[in-house]
């Protein structure tokens, strides 16, 4: 893995990634303002994008396209259908999809996927687990499937 890139719907939502961010530059781009730098041995480039899914593949691509970012970390808050997580749980999606769009637009028209599902790399998955599993009783680490609750 390359570069890491991390995008958050709210400036508050990514405040707390700076503290552990040794910063190597700040740039704009789309309207966006990118941070870039290093957490540990790894290059990070991260942003707010403010809410709404178009607000984050914009945020997305910028990241990909501007900084050559390999692999995406969504984060920040979002309400869950699942009664066992509660708030600050860490859930990682093994498998992710749309909620608010109909499994035929996106099987029988472009893209014309196989399935709804999207699915996570496997090894950033496994670390991304190996990484949870060091957090020990602090923090109670969900693997599931998830759909993206990016609202409008």
């Amino acid at each position: 893995m390359r570069k890491v890139g991390r995008l958050c719907p709210s400036e508050d939502e990514l405040a707390p990634f700076f503290a552990a961010l040794v910063p190597q530059g700040v740039s704009k781009r789309a309207g966006l303002t990118i941070h870039e730098g290093r957490l540990g041995a790894h290059p990070v480039a991260a942003l707010y994008s403010g809410v709404c899914k178009v607000n984050a593949a914009i945020a997305a691509q910028t990241l990909i396209d501007a900084c050559g970012v390999d692999a995406l970390v969504v984060s920040g808050v979002a309400g869950g259908l699942d009664a066992a997580a509660r708030p600050f749980d860490l859930v990682i999606a093994r498998e992710t999809a749309y909620h608010d769009v109909a499994e035929d637009i996106l099987t029988e028209y472009h893209p014309w996927m196989e399935s709804i599902w999207f699915q996570s790399d496997a090894a950033l998955l496994a670390r991304a687990e190996a990484a949870a599993g060091t957090t020990g009783a602090r923090v109670h680490c969900h693997v599931e499937r998830a759909v993206l609750t990016i609202l409008c």
